[in-house]
């Protein structure tokens, strides 16, 4: 994370384009998140999340020959479905092991562990980028992890196709899209759902850029890969320290006031980015956005699952993933065209003013929380 942008950048591309390229990622979770949410609920989860880590393991490989900007875009597609097949049935199993009430506590964990992660690569990987290996290197070196992730996986999640729809894979695959305009409608017909939706709509559209915008900014600003790295640290630090407290703190306060709360926050946050007068401060600032994405992401996960059936959790995960990966994918949209025409700067600003104003709007819309 704390040099994949520079890696691409160095490879002859502008920031308006490695925005582009990292947009696939988010396009294809759009497209295929839900798919994959009801696709694991009649071939089994764990199966899924087998198939999706051992595509995840494949992807640092392809970066570490890469010579021009095309493997790059393969390994974007690669990863996009990756995150698509691992993503919702994982997200589905491991609110499973959790009754209804505790959601938020079941998504805090489940968070929790990609966060401690986070907190981990960018640190290291931007010492190492900086102090000891070249860039394809690391790459080699994180595909093997990913590897043992898989193995790990493989050990130590049960095998439930018994609990699995028995419908086969390809019916099923055929009614989920012959039923997407009426599962729509269904879900999104529950204000709960809706309101969710559009909370992690907004949280994505301005913050599922940041791991591709700080490095960029701090680039600018002369910091090498590893002051990128403690300043994206930061961000997943601040996250790991406070899944465990605010998953179980929405689960007896509501959902409302953490998401609020988030959103208003971090229009605070980004607004300081391009201001701040030292460096130093942009890992403080970016904490802070990590905090801001605890209380937005996973609270608006465990609303969507409490507001319907444990029978429908694959489906409302899918779809709270594919909401998510389309403010993802319009918010790099629109950052794009924002960097072809203006300093990075202003990406901070414009995430503000649409933070802002769609915080807003839920606050007027606080009554579909209940």
């Amino acid at each position: 994370m704390s040099f994949q942008p520079l890696f691409i950048k160095n490879l002859g591309l502008s920031a308006a384009l490695i925005t582009l390229i990292y947009n696939i990622r988010n396009i294809i979770q759009t497209l295929l998140r839900l798919i994959a949410g009801t696709f694991s609920d009649s071939v089994g989860r764990r199966n899924m999340m087998l198939f999706g880590l051992a595509l995840f393991a494949l992807v640092p490989f392809i970066y570490s020959v890469a010579t021009n900007p095309w493997l790059p875009i393969v390994a974007m597609i690669a990863s996009g479905i990756a995150i698509s097949i691992y993503f919702p049935p994982s997200e589905a199993y491991a609110s499973s092991l959790f009754p209804p009430e505790k959601a938020g506590e079941a998504m805090g964990r489940y968070h929790l562990s990609w966060a401690i992660s986070s907190v981990i690569g960018p640190f290291i990987g931007g010492y190492i980028a900086s102090h000891l290996f070249d860039y394809k290197t690391i790459f080699v070196f994180s595909g093997l992890i990913t590897c043992i992730g898989f193995f790990i996986a493989w050990r130590y999640t049960e095998d439930d196709r018994d609990l699995s729809c028995p419908i086969p894979p390809g019916m099923i695959i055929q009614q989920t899209l012959s039923e997407f305009p009426s599962t729509m409608r269904r879900l999104f017909s529950n204000r709960k759902v809706l309101i969710a939706s559009f909370s992690v709509f907004v949280h994505s559209f301005c913050h599922m850029g940041l791991y591709t915008f700080f490095p960029l900014l701090g680039e600018e600003l002369g910091m090498n890969e590893f002051w990128i790295g403690v300043t994206l640290t930061a961000n997943a630090l601040s996250i790991a320290v406070s899944l465990p407290i605010v998953g179980p703190l929405s689960d007896r306060v509501g959902r409302f006031l953490p998401i609020a709360s988030g959103l208003l926050v971090s229009v605070v946050a980004f607004t300081l980015v391009p201001l701040a007068p030292y460096t130093w401060m942009l890992p403080i600032l970016n904490a802070v956005l990590g905090i801001c994405a605890v209380l937005v992401f996973p609270i608006s996960q465990a609303a969507t699952m409490e507001a319907l059936p444990v029978a429908d959790r694959g489906s409302a995960t899918g779809v709270w993933g594919m909401v998510m990966g389309l403010g993802g994918s319009l918010g790099m949209f629109a950052m794009s065209a924002i960097l072809s025409v203006a300093a990075i700067d202003w990406v901070f600003y414009a995430s503000a003013g649409f933070t802002l104003l769609s915080a807003l709007i839920i606050i007027l819309m606080r009554g579909y929380f209940d």
